[in-house]
C-alpha cells in the first residue's frame, strides 16, 4: 500500500508541475529546463536518499550506469520529445509509457500480476490516455514524420528505463540509485547544453534575469522533480508494473486541476478517461492490498 501512496502522489506532483508551466509567461528550452530540473534534483534528491539509507556495500559502479541510463532515457529524451511536434499530441503519446513498463518488466523483472490487477492496470493505463487527450485534434499533427516519432521514442524509453533501474533498485535493496542520479543529472545537462550549442553561465544568467517571466516553468520543474522523487520512492514498496500506471494517471491530476485552478472546461469524454482512471488506481490497491 505504501508503494501506491507514493504513486499517488507522484502524480499528483506532476499535475501541479503541468499546471505550473501552463500558468508560465515563457517557457524554457528543452537543454535549460532540464538543467535546472537536474540543479533541482542534485539538491533533493541526495538528501532523500541518504535519509532513507545508501548501504556501506553498495556498489556505485552499478548504480552510475543505471543512473546514466536513466538520466538519458527517461529525462533528456523526454524533454527533447516535448520540444518536437504539437505538444498537447506529443504528451498524450508520451502518456502511454506504462504500457511499455508493464511489457518490460514482465520480460526482464519477471514481474507476473494476477488477472485482476491486470484489469485494473489497463484500465488506468487507458484512463490516463483518454484523459490526457487534446479537445481538438488535426489530422495534420499526426503525419508520419521523424519529430512524429520522437513521442513514441520517449514513451518506450520511459518504460525501459523505469524497468532497468526498478531491476537494480531490486538488487540492490537502498537508495543508492536515487543518490547517484541526482549527481549524474548534472553532467548529462551539460553535455545536452552543449549538443544545444548553449551557455551555461548565459543560461542561468538569463533565467535570472527575467525570473518574473520564468518562475512558474521553475516552480513547474521543482513539482517534477518532487514527483520523480515519490516515482523513485514507490519503485522501492511496489513492481514498477504496479508503480508505473498509478503515476501514469498524471494527466488525470493535471485535468482535474486546470478545472479547479485554471477554471478550464472539462468535456465528457475527458470525464470518462478520469473515471476508468480513478477505477483503475481503486482497484489496483484494493486488490495490492490483498
Amino acid at each position: 500500500m505504501v508503494g501506491v501512496v507514493f504513486a499517488l502522489l507522484c502524480a499528483v506532483f506532476i499535475g501541479f508541475s503541468q499546471i505550473s508551466l501552463r500558468k508560465s509567461y515563457k517557457e524554457l528550452s528543452p537543454s535549460v529546463a532540464f538543467l535546472f530540473d537536474s540543479i533541482f534534483g542534485l539538491l533533493l534528491w541526495v538528501p532523500l536518499a541518504i535519509f532513507m539509507g545508501v548501504s556501506s556495500g553498495a556498489s556505485f559502479g552499478q548504480a552510475f550506469i543505471f543512473a546514466v541510463i536513466s538520466a538519458i532515457l527517461s529525462e533528456a529524451i523526454v524533454f527533447y520529445a516535448l520540444s518536437r511536434g504539437e505538444l498537447a499530441v506529443t504528451a498524450t503519446i508520451i502518456t502511454t509509457y506504462p504500457v511499455y513498463t508493464v511489457i518490460f518488466s514482465r520480460i526482464l523483472n519477471k514481474e507476473l500480476l494476477s488477472a485482476g490487477i491486470v484489469v485494473f492496470v489497463v484500465l488506468a493505463i487507458l484512463g490516463s490516455i483518454v484523459a490526457s487527450l487534446p479537445d481538438k485534434i488535426n489530422k495534420s499533427e499526426f503525419k508520419l514524420n521523424k519529430a512524429a516519432l520522437w513521442p513514441f521514442v520517449a514513451a518506450i524509453c520511459i518504460g525501459l528505463s523505469d524497468t532497468l533501474s526498478k531491476g537494480y533498485i531490486n538488487r540492490s535493496g537502498d537508495f543508492s540509485f536515487l543518490l547517484m542520479l541526482g549527481f549524474v543529472q548534472i553532467p548529462v545537462a551539460l553535455a545536452y547544453l552543449r549538443i544545444e550549442k548553449e551557455s551555461f553561465l548565459n543560461s542561468i544568467k538569463g533565467v535570472i534575469k527575467r525570473f518574473k517571466d520564468y518562475r512558474f516553468a521553475l516552480i513547474g520543474g521543482l513539482f517534477n522533480i518532487i514527483g520523480t522523487g515519490f516515482l523513485w520512492l514507490s519503485f522501492s514498496y511496489a513492481p514498477a508494473s504496479i508503480a508505473s500506471p498509478i503515476t501514469g494517471s498524471n494527466g488525470v491530476f493535471t485535468v482535474l486541476l486546470s478545472r479547479f485552478l485554471l477554471k478550464e472546461k472539462i468535456s465528457r469524454i475527458k470525464y470518462l478517461g478520469i473515471f476508468l482512471a480513478i477505477v483503475g488506481v481503486i482497484g489496483i490497491a484494493v486488490l495490492r492490498e490483498d
